[in-house]
């Protein structure tokens, strides 16, 4: 919708309103040059989903996705994560309207959704999501896992996480690229780490 709307490529759009701005200038979807080739963390040759996926995300450059496929450092996580820590504003610059942050941290799938907390749950124990996984409540694990109500997170499909924590006044980012090696939610909420 927004190529549609706006006339322009996804990464484009992103460069110019979201990425530049934030100064987020090694986030991309592409890695072009040598150097910035050898800051990729590769998958794990055993790794075998992710392997594939890399080969055919390079194969397809094309292809952007807003729900996935940027790669980025942990300085330009950082910032993002920085804005949304300050409500979607950083360095005297509003990105998301106070009613857009509202509305993206706020859980939409709880009781009456239609979507199930079970085993397969995204978000995990204790989790609501929208544009962000909040914490809703403590959750069923023994003991509960560190965090506050009202903590965001994200958890990427290649193992990447970062989570912005009001209450405490941090952000926190775990930058691997793997599949295989992270653990399942199901498995975070019943070990309790």
């Amino acid at each position: 919708m927004i190529e549609i709307v706006s006339g322009e490529t996804l990464y484009h759009f992103m460069k110019q309103h979201i990425l530049d701005p934030l100064g987020m200038n090694h986030t991309k979807f592409v890695l072009e040059t040598p150097q910035e080739l050898t800051l990729m963390a590769e998958p794990l040759p055993s790794d075998t989903v992710l392997v594939d996926a890399e080969r055919e995300r390079r194969a397809h450059p094309e292809w952007e996705s807003g729900g996935g496929g940027l790669v980025s450092t942990i300085i330009d996580y950082a910032r993002f994560a920085q804005m949304i820590l300050n409500g979607g504003e950083l360095d005297g610059r509003r990105y998301l309207s106070p009613a857009a942050f509202k509305d993206m941290t706020t859980n939409h799938v709880g009781p009456g959704s239609g979507v199930g907390r079970d085993y397969f749950y995204f978000p995990g124990d204790g989790f609501g999501f929208y544009g962000l996984a909040v914490r809703t409540d403590p959750g069923e694990a023994k003991p509960p896992p560190p965090g506050s109500i009202g903590q965001l997170k994200w958890d990427s499909g290649s193992g990447t996480y970062f989570g912005v924590d009001p209450k405490l006044d941090m952000i926190y980012i775990m930058m691997e690229h793997t599949q295989k090696e992270r653990p399942h939610q199901g498995s975070v909420q019943e070990t309790g780490l």
